[in-house]
């Protein structure tokens, strides 16, 4: 029996198959990026939110929060689903993503429905919401790629 720690057990894996590699700086790169895209939609939203309930507009402060959570929960569950296919073979992979997609998208359309139906937040501060922040990641995205091509 290999020993876990050994370079051959973590090339060639507990059944002598070889594994995908993937480097550690890639991973570390990809977790970072997505933090940072994160932490920045999640400002713009936290200062959307403050300078709504500012302006004493409070019901579209809660609609706004909740569609900034939504599409933060939404990018963060996408995220896993990405880094998790990393070390899934192809095959399986699309089987996982279609499940994963359906998952992510039915736990969307409840918490949408339960802030509509139940909270009575505001229908256009919450599509504010969700349109705002995936627009902040979007324009984070794209600074990223533009500074990568100097």
């Amino acid at each position: 029996m290999r020993d876990v720690d050994s370079p051959a057990a973590a090339l060639w894996g507990p059944r002598g198959a070889p594994q995908a590699f993937t480097p550690v700086f890639a991973l570390d790169d990809q977790a970072t990026f997505a933090r940072r895209t994160i932490g920045c939609a999640a400002a713009v939203g936290a200062a959307g939110v403050v300078g709504l309930a500012v302006l004493g507009h409070w019901a579209w402060a809660a609609g706004f929060a909740v569609g900034v959570l939504t599409s933060l929960g939404n990018f963060h569950l996408i995220v896993r689903a990405v880094s998790g296919m990393i070390a899934t073979a192809a095959a399986q992979g699309a089987g996982v993503l279609w499940k994963g997609a359906m998952f992510r998208l039915a736990i969307t359309g409840v918490v949408l429905v339960v802030a509509l139906v139940v909270f009575r937040v505001s229908l256009p501060a919450l599509v504010a919401g969700l349109l705002i922040t995936q627009m902040a990641m979007i324009t984070l995205w794209l600074m990223r790629a533009l500074r990568s091509l100097d």
